[in-house]
């Protein structure tokens, strides 16, 4: 073997089992180890495009024209980083996993439908963005009869990332991050040093920019993963043979990448990984050299024998060993695991429709592998229950974010009916209802108490905690025994701000107190990450003002975006953190956040994925605003984090907190048909105030009351009133509406 440079390439030859997978991954656990910590999730950073497919007998030459070969073009969820993400999300669906996907979507009518697309596949994109000014990326994809697929990528959206992107928020708890080059380098370095100081791996994606890499990320990086042709590119070397591969990948580890992982196409892949770096005696006396370990792992056969779309089979491929990796394999079983996931992606036509299954790909490997792939069995009956669920029309919703619901179940985004047994969305209550009437509650009135009372609200799943007003004199084990005897799960942790801030929170004139709120809700983020909530939402009461020339509007207003973007920095990063606007109190008459259109130009400037609103109906019924049309926004903006809700009649700013429903059925009616509509993914709160109510029963009305409403949202639906909704035909709604109703 020839010596690239100063690199001893010892090519190890050997066989492929015997270099274990790297100590820092964890091994694989499934979605049934119910007392088991939360997997590490699958980061993938990257773009996101309408593929837009033509078909040709070939690609045309210079300045020449072709016909393609089919009158119309398909169209097709694409991008490295879409694909990536759908790929890691359908293999480790079983197993509990999660897999979050971070892009920037377009203003255009394409963004609907990729958003749907993913969420369907079980992605996260929580904590993605809406582009205000650009269209989607779209690829132009020429698929040739033998198909190979050329492309040319316009990139809209993908290239909206401010130059100060921050990632230090988006690495913690990731087990593995995939990278590809369709959006701007500073993004990439960003997320890749964030992962270093994470010690989490790095698998970039040498695809989609054809200029050099620095070597600045190159050495942040564990796995570069280029193509032949890519491989060659970059080093300029030559790659035909297999010698010029290790050789050409060498020289690329010399600069600082940990290994490089080469696809070949039909000649399968090769690794070329850097051991410890030791004192090779080279050429030139005194030099450092490392030595490197070689793998070969050869192509499997193409499921029906027939290469027919090669789009995402590069996409496959990573996001298996990926996942492989993270689940702890030995690097054979890494790199077999990732061969037969190109091999099934290339026998189908698109990009995300070929991408495979965990099933197809073990059932690939039971044919053609001799390695042992049990613990990746494990799951497997979980997803053959979830396709039967799909196809009988009875699947489950892929739920993020909330305590309680099972990780990783992430078939289509489909609501079943309100009769189904299973209800799509899961309910809270407000606990400290639970202290009315407590006479009629033969314990003593204590939050443990309200916790056990809560337990007796049939419907009732989970429950929002008070921070630090329920932590005060309480043990954190003695709240999960309470928690546990009651059958329920923390969803999320309210904060509750002391007097101390009665001249704000964020808004507060002293520097001091204002970093005072914001460790208060940081303390907070850490007892929910502790006790597995999904949510902190933050209520300041005191961020107002009751008097004209009382408050400088800019200086509060920066202050309360500053503020919350240290808040959430300073979170870990599975919690989401949304804040809970109320235009007026008793104790600030008018609030610096005072409407939705406010609370979402403050999440903008903000700029965190995980921050966003959770909006309560007495809050925006005071507010002016029809909860609806609210809802509606805050989900065109992807930051519809929570819903409290509960009804009132609203005279002089009052708050009632009656039950959801009570006084405005018909905008009550309208609210439940925009949550089916925008798919909202969180937990209804009901925020209510049954002061002369028994609040057991009171709770099990709002439940009942959701439920009638989400069903005759369904029939609206049905009854095609959108079709008047788009003749904006008021009189056609109220004839549905009357015709509908109660039936």
């Amino acid at each position: 073997m020839q010596r690239v440079n100063a690199i001893a390439t010892l090519t190890v030859l050997i066989s492929i089992f015997i270099l274990a997978s790297p100590t820092t991954i964890t091994t694989a656990t499934t979605a049934s180890d119910s007392n088991a910590a939360p997997l590490p999730h699958i980061l993938v950073v990257g773009s996101l495009n309408v593929d837009i497919i033509i078909p040709v007998d070939r690609l045309p030459t210079l300045g020449e024209t072709i016909t393609a070969r089919s009158p119309t073009t398909d169209i097709a969820v694409g991008g490295k980083g879409a694909n990536q993400a759908v790929a890691a999300a359908r293999l480790t669906c079983p197993t509990g996993r999660t897999t979050r996907f971070i892009t920037k979507f377009g203003n255009d009518a394409h963004a609907e439908m990729l958003e749907s697309a993913l969420t369907t596949a079980g992605v996260d994109v929580s904590g993605c963005e809406k582009v205000l000014n650009l269209p989607s990326g779209q690829g132009i994809v020429l698929l040739d009869s033998d198909g190979t697929a050329s492309s040319v990528v316009l990139g809209g959206s993908n290239t909206a990332w401010s130059s100060d992107f921050q990632a230090d928020h988006l690495v913690r708890n990731a087990g593995i991050i995939l990278l590809q080059r369709e959006v701007p380098e500073h993004v990439n370095l960003a997320v890749a040093g964030a992962a270093v100081k994470e010690k989490v791996p790095v698998v970039l994606d040498v695809g989609g920019e054809e200029s050099p890499i620095s070597n600045k990320l190159l050495q942040l990086v564990e796995y570069l993963a280029p193509n032949e042709s890519e491989l060659q590119r970059l080093t300029g070397l030559p790659a035909g043979t297999h010698e010029e591969v290790v050789a050409a990948a060498s020289s690329l580890i010399e600069r600082g990448v940990g290994a490089v992982l080469v696809t070949l196409a039909e000649r399968g892949s090769v690794l070329v990984h850097r051991v410890q770096a030791s004192k090779i005696k080279s050429k030139k006396k005194g030099e450092t050299a490392s030595s490197v370990v070689v793998f070969e792992q050869a192509a499997f056969p193409v499921p029906g024998g027939k290469v027919v779309d090669g789009t995402a089979a590069g996409d496959a491929f990573r996001a298996a060993f990926a996942v492989a990796l993270v689940e702890g394999l030995p690097m054979k079983e890494c790199l077999e695991f990732a061969a037969a996931a190109g091999a099934v992606a290339v026998s189908r036509l698109g990009a995300v429709p070929s991408l495979p299954s965990r099933k197809e790909i073990l059932e690939l490997l039971a044919k053609h592998s001799t390695s042992n792939f049990d613990e990746m069995h494990k799951g497997l009956e979980e997803e053959k229950r979830i396709e039967e669920a799909a196809a009988t029309g009875d699947a489950e919703r892929c739920s993020i974010g909330d305590a309680g619901t099972t990780i990783g179940t992430c078939t289509q985004a489909n609501f079943p009916s309100s009769s189904s047994a299973s209800f799509p969305l899961k309910f809270a209550s407000r606990l400290n209802s639970m202290r009315s009437s407590s006479s009629a509650f033969k314990m003593s009135n204590s939050v443990l108490d309200w916790i056990a009372r809560q337990g007796d609200i049939q419907g009732l799943d989970l429950i929002d905690l008070n921070y630090p007003q329920h932590f005060t004199n309480i043990k954190e084990i003695h709240l999960v025994a309470a928690l546990h005897s009651a059958n329920l799960s923390i969803s999320a942790i309210n904060v509750r701000f002391p007097d101390q801030f009665n001249l704000g929170t964020f808004t507060n004139p002293s520097l001091e107190l204002r970093r005072g709120a914001e460790q208060l809700c940081i303390d907070a983020c850490t007892v929910a990450a502790r006790l597995g909530a999904s949510q902190l939402i933050v209520w300041s009461q005191y961020d107002g003002y009751d008097y004209n020339f009382q408050m400088n509007y800019h200086s509060a207003w920066q202050w309360t975006v500053e503020s919350y973007q240290r808040v959430v920095d300073g979170c870990p990063s599975e919690i989401r953190i949304s804040i809970e606007f109320k235009p007026t109190d008793e104790n600030t008459r008018i609030s610096i956040v005072p409407s939705t259109g406010a609370a979402l130009l403050l999440a903008r400037q903000v700029n965190r994925p995980s921050f966003g609103l959770t909006l309560d109906v007495g809050h925006l019924l005071m507010a002016g605003e029809n909860p609806a049309q609210s809802v509606a926004l805050a989900a065109a903006d992807r930051k519809l984090f929570g819903m409290h809700l509960n009804d009132g009649h609203v005279k002089l700013g009052a708050e009632d907190g009656l039950i959801f429903g009570a006084v405005n059925p018909r905008m009550a009616l309208e609210l439940v048909f925009w949550l089916q509509k925008v798919n909202y993914q969180g937990h209804i709160y009901f925020d209510t105030f049954p002061k002369k109510e028994d609040p057991v029963a009171e709770a099990e009305l709002n439940i009942k009351m959701f439920k009638a409403l989400w069903k005759e949202a369904e029939r609206l639906s049905n009854a095609g009133i959108e079709e008047f909704t788009a003749r904006h035909d008021a009189l056609g709604v109220l004839e549905l509406l009357s015709q509908t109703s109660g039936k």
